[in-house]
């Protein structure tokens, strides 16, 4: 026997002690590390998105110039050609800039910077769309009306526009590109955060890798250790169980031969005794003068019928130690004359199915299927209360089937009592001569057993059997 030092149940507790505390620390750089990497991400999104909504501000601004490009070459082709197609340009754009402007004025609550020059250019497009205005107006006056479209005004208003766009449009784009240095720098952070956990997470992977190990390893003697056990218990318990085996066929045995004994004690001792004493009882009635024998008839009567009772139950006793039938007449007609005296002690209907022929077994192989029926009928006569009994023979290929049946009361086979000595002393004859041995049963739905003998070991005894295995 190993002892266990108190040096070793204090490292076995600091060793698990030191595992649930790596354990405790994986789990919070895991978790740490998903908190990182979705806080990366979530920067990297963000910059994403400050670049698309910079390319937005940026375009709405470049859209707005060039809806006020077409709106002023329109009104100058126009002018030019009296030819109102050139006016579509224009008229779109009008319908356009407002929205544009208006999506212009909500990128500048972002921007404030740009609060000053978006009031400039309101005012610069209001002018520039009004001198548009009034040069359609008076080119649709007449062919001859002036036209200043292209003047002076218009093309300083132009410039300007063209000036306060660039540099709203600058402006945007230097503010965007803060937001994206921003974030830039968060992922940046934020990617040597996750390696620096990434590389703990690793270290304490390897570390729990090597504990694991040796846990495998320490597991792996234990199941080696306990496979020995169990092999030695199992070549254990195979050998107690043969013993047993082996001495409850020997008592099994050896209680036949000693009834069989018995049996012809009692017929040669006591049959003789009670013959002898029933011939000397007749004799003496016989030899008595009527009037001397009247006074006594009756109880001359009664001892005859009692000597009678005597040799009935002297024969009914050797039938139960060793039936003469299964001796004389084979299995069959010992089964079938077991069959009818059970119907008519019990007045239970008895269904019987046996061979038309008697079988030429051995008289072990006859003695143990009919105990074994017999066994039955008796269960059957004590506990079932049942209106029906099938008994039955079956010569099959290779086995031999005995099946008793009844509808009686049934009870639980899975939870057989175990104090049940006459379904185990079935089962161990079944096991004599290596057949398997079935009980079916439910409470209310009736018994069925079913013995099933190989036919060598029931043709060749249990003996050969056991030699062929």
């Amino acid at each position: 026997m190993q002892l266990i030092t108190p040096l070793q149940s204090r490292s076995g507790r600091f060793t698990r002690h030191g595992r649930h505390a790596m354990l405790a620390l994986g789990c919070a750089l895991v978790l740490s590390l998903f908190v990182s990497s979705f806080w990366q991400a979530t920067a990297s999104l963000k910059a994403l998105g400050e670049l698309q909504l910079q390319a937005e501000r940026t375009g709405r601004l470049d859209s707005l110039l060039i809806q006020l490009v077409d709106a002023e070459n329109g009104v100058r082709g126009y002018l030019l050609g009296r030819d109102r197609n050139y006016l579509e340009p224009y008229l779109n754009s009008l319908a356009t800039i407002e929205y544009t402007l208006e999506d212009v004025r909500h990128d500048v609550e972002i921007v404030r910077d740009n609060q000053e020059a978006l009031a400039q250019l309101t005012g610069l497009i209001t002018l520039k769309l009004r001198i548009l205005s009034g040069e359609v107006a008076r080119a649709r006056g007449g062919p001859d009306a002036p036209r200043g479209a292209t003047g002076t005004a218009g093309r300083r208003y132009m410039d300007s526009i063209r000036k306060t766009l660039a540099e709203m449009k600058s402006r945007t784009v230097a503010h965007g590109q803060r937001s994206f240095d921003a974030s830039i720098a968060h992922v940046e952070r934020t990617r040597w955060v996750v390696a620096t956990l990434s590389a703990g997470a690793l270290v304490l992977l390897t570390a729990l890798f090597v504990v694991l190990r040796r846990q495998i390893a320490l597991r792996e003697q234990i199941a080696d250790l306990l496979q020995q056990e169990n092999e030695q218990l199992e070549r254990l318990v195979r050998a107690r169980t043969v013993e047993l085996s082996d001495l409850a066929s020997y008592l099994t045995n050896t209680r036949e031969a000693e009834q069989a004994r018995l049996a012809r004690e009692l017929h040669d001792e006591l049959g003789a005794l009670l013959t002898a004493a029933k011939m000397d009882a007749a004799w003496v009635v016989r030899k008595l003068e009527p009037a001397a024998l009247a006074p006594h008839r009756e109880r001359f009567e009664r001892l005859l019928k009692t000597l009678d009772s005597g040799i009935a139950l002297k024969r009914r006793i050797i039938d139960d130690l060793r039936p003469p039938l299964l001796q004389d007449l084979g299995l069959v007609a010992a089964l079938r004359t077991l069959g009818e005296d059970f119907a008519k002690s019990s007045g239970v209907r008895v269904t019987l199915e046996l061979p038309d022929t008697d079988l030429e077994l051995p008289p072990e192989s006859s003695l143990a299927l009919f105990r074994i029926a017999q066994e039955a009928l008796t269960n059957i006569r004590r506990h079932a209360q049942a209106h029906n009994v099938k008994l039955g023979l079956q010569l099959a290929p290779e086995r031999m089937i005995l099946r008793v049946e009844d509808d009686g009361v049934g009870f639980d086979a899975s939870r057989t009592p175990q104090r049940q000595h006459g379904l185990a002393g079935m089962r161990h004859r079944v096991q004599m001569f290596f057949g398997e041995f079935a009980i079916d049963s439910r409470p209310g739905a009736g018994t069925r057993i079913r013995a099933t003998l190989p036919l060598a070991a029931v043709v060749q005894g249990p003996a050969a059997a056991a030699t062929d295995q």
